[in-house]
């Protein structure tokens, strides 16, 4: 009777294990047949139940892998190819690809292990340009710049390339090499706006207002948003090469986006302060204290104002009360210079 039971089994056992080998390459082979047609769902779905009765199926899981990928299930695919790559570490498909999905799935470690491998066997492309791009992305910056001379060798065209050094550059507070690199990338992509308005952003904090002027007219020509910002930098750059008048058009302009805002108000105050025009100063400056009386700075600004104008007495005595509101102007009781005396 025992050795009927066990003949039982092991015909039950043995039945079970084809019926899998059975379904396992049914599943296979219906995935090629889609595949082939390019019908990826199908396949998809085959390679997907073929990988469930086998997990270590190399032909399954690269089929799994290359439907995934086509129908972009990114995630599905990167996790097939990672599979893939660890029974087969020099499979150059799974390497390519895995390269490529790390990099836009943002796993930025994996992207330049898997870069830096697909290089050393010359596999896929770009790889410098990924490991640049993924190293900018982790705040490396000067890993960044390293990989990016490497790419910028064998593509000299690529205008992604000065952009990504000129922002990491901004990022190390180098503006004058940002700049450059800017110019390098507005050379090869001339009508891109937004690129010029960081290029004017760049010389306005070296400060080269000339070149920054130059830059965001550009940008805004090439239709660049007048966003408030921009307004503003620009203003404050036409102050730097005095010129006032449109300085002031646009700070206008801003006001009336940015009723009472303290910071615009002195702005407008400082460049007619610096036109000469030290009545209008005067008056933007009072609108600053008629909105927060405690701003020193203003009424020391008003004061130096009235000195300009001639009126010593008056003009000294607001300094005077100026530092008191605030101790620390009293440095530029002997050191003017910054507000242009």
């Amino acid at each position: 009777m025992k050795t009927l039971y066990l003949t039982v089994l092991c015909c039950w056992t043995l039945g079970v294990v084809n019926g899998q080998t059975d379904s396992l390459d049914y599943h296979i082979k219906k995935g090629e047949d889609a595949f082939s047609q390019l019908r990826f769902l199908p396949a998809y779905e085959h390679y997907r139940a073929a990988v469930a009765l086998d997990s270590l199926d190399a032909t399954a899981l690269d089929g799994l892998a290359n439907s995934s990928y086509e129908l972009r299930k990114y995630d599905v695919a990167r996790t097939a190819y990672s599979k893939i790559h660890s029974l087969q570490p020099n499979d150059t498909n799974a390497i390519s690809k895995l390269m490529e999905l790390h990099y836009n799935t943002r796993h930025w470690k994996d992207a330049i292990e898997m870069a830096t491998k697909a290089r050393k066997l010359g596999v896929g492309k770009d790889h410098d340009l990924i490991i640049a791009k993924s190293w900018y992305e982790q705040e490396h910056y000067g890993n960044a710049l390293k990989a990016i001379e490497k790419a910028w060798v064998n593509n000299k065209t690529n205008a992604e390339l000065p952009y990504m050094a000129g922002r990491s550059y901004i990022e190390m507070s180098n503006y004058r090499r940002a700049a450059g690199c800017y110019e390098q990338a507005l050379a090869l992509e001339p009508k891109n706006a937004r690129w010029m308005y960081e290029a004017g952003m760049s010389y306005a904090a070296i400060p080269d207002d000339v070149r920054a002027v130059q830059w965001f007219e550009a940008a805004a020509s090439n239709g660049y948003t007048r966003s408030n910002d921009f307004l503003e930098n620009l203003a404050n750059s036409y102050v730097g090469i005095k010129a006032f008048d449109k300085a002031i058009e646009l700070y206008d302009e801003l006001k009336e986006r940015k009723p009472g805002d303290i910071e615009l108000l002195y702005s407008i105050g400082d460049a007619y302060y610096k036109a000469g025009a030290y009545h209008d100063a005067i008056n933007n400056w009072d609108q600053v204290l008629a909105h927060d009386k405690t701003q020193a700075r203003a009424v020391y600004m008003i004061g130096v104002a009235y000195i300009k104008k001639g009126d010593d007495a008056k003009g000294k005595d607001l300094c005077e009360k100026a530092i008191k509101m605030d101790p620390s102007l009293a440095k530029y009781r002997e050191k003017r210079s910054m507000f242009g005396l």
